[in-house]
């Protein structure tokens, strides 16, 4: 176990930092909002374009491995909507709870994957991003035009939604060029793989300045849900259904660790442009972040164990 934490623990250090920086206002939180949004416009669309084209989807693990995410996201999402009968006077909340359930923060494990897993641990990460990503936001964008406060639950302003978010884009214009083989555009494939390198280390500095600590203690009962599941049931369902769908030990590892990831910081983005509850989402953000400390290494030492 000391092992797996010391492997995390660069991570977690990136993530400090931003948390100190935006704490001593050496960048201000709103400068930091900028840097945040541009990550979420240009810089990660970069990084998931990237790697949804270069990743191999037809090896062996790949659609075990895949096919169970999949499986376990859904079955994660299918608790959170059993939910929603509980929260109909709160549809902005709702949308808020059900992002910080089943987003997964895949740059705090993929930066550590390769010292996790070896070296095929990149390169499960590298095939799940896309898929999981793209399915993930396509849910999210969905419950969010349903519940959130702009009530834009028509199919063609779902369609709105989903053909301008730009994580979407960034998984779907990888997997097509993936399909059609049209992977190397010269010049600027080189130019959107410098910005994709540069989104791992932004993304992770960016969670620390995000870190809000006001939000916390609001709304415990919601944080206290999302924590839960996407802490606590979250690594075992995926570990599970991974194994169900014919994983390898390893993968089914791999599988285990992005469960336990904290929520992705695009959830709060996404909930303050579509309507739903950016300060709960902030909150949750904080909450699973600084718990996952703890989670992560736990989670991923069992599962390593059982590989």
């Amino acid at each position: 176990m000391s092992e797996v934490v010391g492997e995390l623990l660069p991570v977690f250090l990136l993530i400090a930092v931003g948390w100190l920086v935006r704490a001593r206002n050496i960048i201000t939180a709103e400068a930091f909002g900028q840097v945040n949004r541009f990550g979420y416009f240009v810089l990660y669309p970069a990084f998931l374009f990237t790697l949804s084209s270069t990743a191999d989807l037809n090896a062996g693990q790949a659609l075990p491995f895949v096919g169970g995410l999949i499986l376990g996201f859904f079955v994660l999402l299918a608790m959170t909507l059993a939910l929603q009968p509980f929260f109909k006077t709160e549809g902005p909340a709702y949308t808020s709870l059900v992002q910080g359930s089943v987003r997964w923060n895949g740059f705090v494990l993929l930066a550590a994957a390769s010292m996790l897993y070896g070296p095929e641990g990149p390169h499960l990460i590298g095939i799940a991003f896309g898929p999981l990503v793209l399915v993930v936001n396509l849910a999210c964008v969905i419950v969010l035009a349903i519940w959130g406060s702009t009530h834009t639950a028509s199919p063609r302003a779902i369609l709105d939604q989903l053909i301008a978010n730009p994580l979407i884009l960034g998984c779907a214009a990888g997997l097509a060029a993936q399909a059609s083989g049209v992977r190397d555009l010269g010049f600027a494939s080189d130019a959107v793989s410098l910005l994709g390198q540069a989104a791992m280390p932004i993304a992770l500095v960016c969670v620390g300045a995000g870190l809000d600590f006001k939000a916390l203690r609001a709304a415990r009962v919601k944080v206290g849900i999302a924590c839960f599941i996407k802490l606590m049931i979250a690594p075992a369902v995926m570990w599970g259904a991974a194994t169900l769908c014919g994983a390898s030990p390893l993968a089914a590892a791999v599988a285990a660790g992005v469960g336990s990831t904290p929520t992705a910081a695009a959830g709060y983005t996404l909930a303050r442009e579509m309507g739903g509850d950016p300060q709960l989402m902030a909150a949750i953000i904080t909450a699973t972040t600084l718990l996952s400390f703890l989670t992560m290494p736990i989670a991923i030492g069992i599962a390593l164990s059982l590989s």
